[in-house]
């Protein structure tokens, strides 16, 4: 994935002694516990992913800015790697990944890159209630006019998630943060 490789299979293809050695030179890099990358790829953005999601399991998904930067959201560049696990998981942060614990549906996943990753409006709608509100609104706004001609129906979609949204906290933030979003006036988004 990217790069990134679970550190027993690493020990596995390369030989366990080799993989020490060349974590000690410097040549690869543990960037989570169990988790390895060749350090050329060490700061990679999808590898920085993907090994987050190695180290978070199977059932676990990009979410917030980091799925925000994934759909393209340039305002949405963190250091930081967020991933959503289902309440059954007990993962905790550690330096350079936020673990959330949320209800996930399968509905809402896309896979992009090969990497599982909230969709658009699943990540947006996160960092509406609770997220930094100058990158969820920049990120808002541009996802609005990337979409031309359809960012009217995308911030309904947005509205929606809101509405339904099972954990409520941060929903009337996020309402207010998507009512002040900029987009194209109704008659320039099919022009």
């Amino acid at each position: 994935m990217h790069g990134a490789v679970v550190r027993r299979d690493a020990e596995e293809l390369i030989g366990a002694a080799e993989l020490a050695l060349a974590l000690r030179d410097g040549v690869w890099r543990e960037l989570w516990s169990g988790v390895v990358a060749p350090e050329g790829r060490a700061h990679d953005p999808r590898t920085v992913a993907a090994a987050a999601l190695l180290r978070t399991g199977p059932h676990s998904v990009l979410s917030g800015t980091t799925a925000a930067a994934m759909h393209g959201c340039t305002a949405a560049a963190d250091h930081v790697v967020h991933v959503t696990v289902p309440y059954d998981r007990e993962l905790r942060s550690m330096p350079g990944l936020a673990v959330h614990n949320a209800w996930i549906r399968e509905r809402d996943i896309v896979e992009l890159d090969g990497l599982r990753c909230q969709a658009l409006d699943v990540a947006l709608c996160e960092l509406l209630c609770t997220g930094p509100k100058r990158t969820a609104l920049a990120c808002l706004e541009q996802a609005l006019q990337d979409l031309a001609g359809h960012g009217e129906q995308f911030r309904a979609l947005v509205s929606r998630r809101l509405d339904e949204r099972r954990d409520r906290r941060g929903t009337r933030r996020g309402a207010d943060l998507l009512a002040l979003a900029w987009s194209a006036p109704l008659g320039a988004e099919a022009a």
